[in-house]
């Protein structure tokens, strides 16, 4: 009988510990920058609190440089149909399956820091309802400093612009390239350096933070700060998935993501402040916009934007309407 006990009271240990171990959560997070980027520095930060906060119940394991083989615009379909439990996913580059998801990557759209939140926070709730379509949700969301072009020429004006073989990496570039002569190209960023070595593209388009991570100054002599876009990244979970987790960890994770959101978004400033200097370090030249290039670029900006809000729909037409009364435009 007591050998029996013992048994018994071994298997129920056994089946305790197979329970906890069955129990606890695991999730892949697809980053589509390099670890030392700050977006991936970020989700490592919000992945350790979870990890913390949650004592291990919920693991986010990161795979930066899009590393688990889903480019750019396959992000939301990824989530959508649980290929991928989260993942990073900015916003301009699945525009083919959710036009109005690039509102906040529109041309010229915005000018500082604030007209960026602005903007995003009049679209987080069509962002939520068009998403909900896609079976996901987002967490939290980071921004990107504006981008500039990166070239092997000073571009002092919009007729220089025409004839650069540039790398792009959404269809508002393609749309910019397409309007002032420029071949644009979209890949992922991991393909650029490659081209540039082959003679495939001789300029892009990024942020001073990407710049920095490319190494563009090996192969690219100027940086003019157009201020094109300043795109949102948004990190995204499938429904199913969360749905899994138990309420006490959604609101753990929900309030993690909260803190995350505003970290990053004021980080995106000093990293840009930061980046520009390491660029001009390395020899790059940093060439300011002249009044007459913004007023041509703002020109362009406004034609492009009144054409996809076309495309994208009421919900993005009212809110475009909504952001032009506030900023004055």
């Amino acid at each position: 009988m007591k050998k029996l006990l013992i048994v018994v009271t071994g298997l129920m240990f056994a089946l305790t510990a197979f329970s906890t171990s069955w129990a606890k959560t695991k999730w892949d997070l697809h980053l589509n920058y390099p670890a030392g980027n700050f977006h991936s520095k970020g989700a490592q930060v919000f992945a350790d609190r979870v990890a913390k906060a949650t004592k291990g119940e919920l693991t986010i394991v990161l795979h930066p440089g899009s590393s688990l083989g889903f480019k750019g615009p396959e992000l939301l379909k990824a989530v959508a149909e649980g290929q991928l439990a989260i993942a990073e996913i900015p916003t301009g580059m699945v525009e083919g399956d959710a036009p109005v998801l690039a509102l906040t990557a529109q041309p010229f759209i915005s000018t500082n820091a604030f007209e960026q939140r602005l903007l995003y926070q009049l679209a987080k709730p069509v962002y939520a309802k068009q998403l909900k379509k896609f079976r996901q949700m987002t967490l939290y969301t980071s921004v990107w400093p504006f981008s500039g072009i990166y070239t092997q020429r000073a571009i002092k004006s919009e007729s220089d612009l025409a004839g650069l073989k540039m790398r792009v990496y959404d269809g508002t570039g393609l749309a910019f390239g397409k309007a002032t002569g420029i071949a644009a190209r979209k890949m992922p960023f991991s393909e650029v350096y490659p081209a540039m070595k082959a003679g495939l593209l001789d300029s892009m388009y990024t942020s001073s933070v990407s710049g920095v991570d490319a190494k563009a100054w090996e192969v690219l002599k100027y940086f003019t700060p157009i201020n094109i876009v300043g795109p949102v990244n948004m990190i995204n979970v499938n429904m199913e998935a969360w749905d899994k987790l138990d309420k006490k960890t959604q609101g753990i994770v929900l309030e993690i993501a909260a803190q995350m959101e505003d970290e990053m978004w004021n980080l995106a400033g000093d990293m840009d402040r930061k980046s520009r200097a390491t660029l001009t370090e390395n020899g790059m030249i940093i060439d300011p916009v002249s009044k007459e290039f913004r007023a041509q670029l703002n020109a362009v900006g406004e034609k492009l934007r009144a054409e996809w809000a076309k495309k994208a729909g009421q919900d993005a037409q009212g809110i475009l309407k909504q952001y032009y009364t506030i900023t004055g435009r």
